[in-house]
């Protein structure tokens, strides 16, 4: 793979993800509108469950992959590289095949399992169609992280973030016109990935045999490099299946103690707040190899100073769109349908959580980069032990509301955490206080302004886009006249030292829909001293 400037990079990788992001707020748009509420939550309820299993498939590969051709890469041993894609395979593919043979011979007591007291014919046809994709969607998952190493950003950008979503988009939305059912809207969901999957492997048939031809004597036996890639591949397999468990275990939760309506309402609502994490994306992208060198070199202070420049640049990007979900709620779950207006207040608190874990900035990042992946596998395990039980204490009471302050409270913990961790732990004294000036201008711009136009218009879907436009002049104005005070200026110019960072390491996998969302620490100078 040739090297690739952060810069060139980074943006191909932000309009993938945002172009992604845009593609599954369309599809929410689509379901919500084609199906209802009690068709949304059914179908959001296959698709969690799907996607779950899927990334435990992964197992973790993702991440050697990128470590290990990324090592070939800096020591020019070519010839290496198939191999490594054949030890990722070969295992996914085989316990895919069991896990698939598995679901479809025990659908009907998973379905009975996953809709608790509800019916479930429905959801059990939906498990027995699920299962045969289980095996293409975790051969595509590591393909695809192979095609970003062996062929590069444009082509892991173009299949993964644009191709992909754009033809599930208008597979459902045929599926939705021609049956209106969750059936038929998760059957072409599932449908496209056979067809990405040879169109990937066609894709990265040239390199692999290229790469095949040059093989030589290897620096290290087959059986030494597997135990090698597969030891790596352990933590990352775990940390990866707890975050994609904790982020969809709600929504079948919510759906088996109170219902498919519910759940629909409920997913719509997280669905909408999470797309304002492709900013959190964008950042990852652009600064994790800079914190991961002065995180390598000790310079405390120098990660200290760009990591509360990122944060405040987070803020000021992040919360305009979430002070906008959390005071005009009603407007925006109005476009998904009439049904899920339900859900505003839901999305007030599901805002507000993500206003708190945007202010932390890459703290996340910080620990991966500073080799702490660890410490992050055990942090997430603990909040999804916490989510799985707050939500089947409160669901049952509150419904939608319970899932909710369960959110908001793994939210806030999981955040607190990782806060003092990186505080004393690891002694990078965080800085609030300088936070405090960009927290201030959104909240008194889309914060109070929202609330007023609430008050004085109500929450209309032309008072939406009006104070979208008015107050986003205003914000425009104050951050260009206090662009000095909030440090926009001061990190512009750092971007130059990022991208001379970046240019002596191999870039970071790309976030996915479907994934973390962060640069991977396995491609850092931090992450490999472990």
């Amino acid at each position: 793979m040739r090297p690739e400037r952060l810069a060139r990079s980074g943006s191909y990788s932000l309009i993938g993800s945002s172009f992604a992001a845009l593609a599954a707020l369309v599809l929410a748009v689509l379901v919500g509108n084609g199906l209802g509420a009690h068709g949304t939550g059914v179908f959001f309820q296959a698709i969690g469950f799907f996607t779950i299993v899927s990334q435990i498939l992964r197992l973790g590969t993702n991440s050697s992959i990128v470590r290990t051709i990324s090592e070939q890469h800096a020591f020019a041993r070519t010839g290496e590289s198939w191999r490594t894609v054949v030890i990722a395979v070969v295992p996914v593919a085989a316990l895919s095949v069991f896990v698939a043979i598995g679901i479809y011979l025990t659908a009907g007591p998973l379905a009975a399992w996953l809709s608790g007291a509800g019916e479930t014919s429905e959801l059990e046809r939906l498990l027995l169609d699920i299962a045969p994709y289980v095996v293409p969607s975790a051969l595509l998952a590591v393909l695809l992280t192979a095609t970003r190493m062996m062929r590069g950003i444009v082509a892991f950008t173009l299949l993964q973030n644009i191709l992909l979503p754009l033809s599930r988009v208008l597979l459902v939305a045929m599926a939705i016109m021609l049956a209106a059912d969750a059936l038929g809207a998760v059957r072409a969901w599932m449908a496209v990935l056979p067809l990405w999957l040879i169109v990937t492997i066609a894709v990265l048939a040239r390199p692999f045999i290229t790469d095949w031809r040059a093989r030589k004597a290897a620096s290290e036996p087959a059986g030494v490099a597997a135990r090698r890639f597969w030891a790596f591949s352990g933590t990352r397999a775990v940390g990866g299946a707890l975050e994609t468990t904790l982020e969809w275990s709600d929504v079948l939760i919510v759906a088996a103690l109170a219902s498919p309506s519910a759940a629909g309402v409920y997913a719509i609502a997280t669905r909408a707040v999470r797309a304002g994490q492709v900013v959190d994306q964008a950042m990852r992208l652009a600064v994790s190899p800079a914190i991961s060198r002065l995180l390598a070199r000790g310079d405390l202070l120098g990660a200290r100073t760009l990591h509360t420049k990122v944060a405040r640049a987070m803020i000021l990007t992040s919360w305009p769109f979430y002070l906008t979900l959390a005071t005009m709620g009603p407007a925006v779950l109005a476009i998904f349908g009439p049904e899920f207006v339900a859900g505003s207040i839901v999305l007030t608190i599901l805002a507000g959580a993500m206003m708190i874990a945007t202010s932390a900035g890459m703290l996340q990042s910080v620990l991966l980069q500073g080799g702490k992946s660890s410490w992050q596998m055990y942090n997430k395990a603990f909040a999804l032990v916490l989510s799985v039980g707050l939500n089947l204490l409160l669901v049952p009471v509150l419904g939608i509301l319970g899932a909710a302050l369960t959110w908001t409270a793994c939210v806030i913990i999981d955040t607190a955490i990782a806060s003092w961790q990186v505080h004393r732990r690891m002694r990078m004294l965080l800085e609030p206080r300088k936070l405090l000036l960009a927290m201030t201008i959104p909240l008194a711009v889309f914060g109070v302004g929202g609330v007023l136009v609430r008050l004085v218009f109500g929450a209309t879907f032309p008072a939406l886009i009006g104070g979208l436009l008015v107050f986003g002049m205003i914000y425009l104005v104050l951050l260009w006249f206090l662009r000095g005070r909030l440090g926009i200026v001061a990190l512009w110019r750092e971007i130059p030292i990022m991208r001379r960072y970046a240019e002596q390491a191999p870039d970071p996998l790309p976030g996915t829909l479907d994934g973390t969302g962060r640069a991977d620490e396995s491609t850092s100078p931090a992450g490999r001293q472990r």
